[in-house]
Formats: structure tokens, sequence, C-alpha cells
């Protein structure tokens, strides 16, 4: 499967981070179109999958001391979408981790 991932640098303490992650996941699932999405948090690492445009899409969320890892896994059939996936990402992550 093709992979969209980001790393984004933060200097929030831990709680903060899980806090801010959360919200930053919701607001991406949103522009995914992926309210539903399952979601599976274990430890510093947040995985999620759902359906978006008919299309099954995952991914997960690693919560380091210093930044947020980002990977979304999509299938071969969506790998038109890739350089807006990245876009998404790269637009609505960072803002979240803003002290």
């Amino acid at each position: 499967m093709p992979k969209v991932t980001g790393t984004y640098p933060h200097a929030l303490d831990n709680e903060t981070a899980h806090a801010k992650t959360d919200e930053a996941l919701d607001d991406l699932l949103q522009a995914f179109e992926m309210p539903d999405a399952e979601r599976n948090k274990e430890g510093n690492v947040i995985t999620f999958k759902g359906v978006s445009q008919g299309v099954n899409t995952g991914g997960s969320i690693e919560i380091t001391e210093n930044a947020l890892n980002v990977t979304i896994e999509l299938p071969f059939s969506a790998i038109a979408f890739k350089g807006r996936v990245q876009k998404a990402i790269d637009k609505r992550i960072p803002p979240f981790l803003a002290e």
C-alpha cells in the first residue's frame, strides 16, 4: 500500500500533546469525510481506519517527545490522491501543535 507520511515537531508536554493530537485527528478525519472512523489508542500511538469517499483508508499517529509522526495508508486505487492527502495533513496537523 502506498503511504503518505509527515513528521510535525512540537514543544508540548506529553498530556497536552495527546489532547492536541486527538483534536488534530478529529479535524483530519472530518476533512477526509471519515467522522465514523474506528480508532484505537495504545500508549503513544493512535491508529484509525475507515472509509473515505468509498475507499478504505487507515493510518496512525505516533506521539513522541518532540514530534508527531503521521502515516496514512492508501489503497493502490487511491494513489492519484496521494498529493492531496499530503497537503491535507501538512495543513491540518501543525496548527494544533502551536503553543
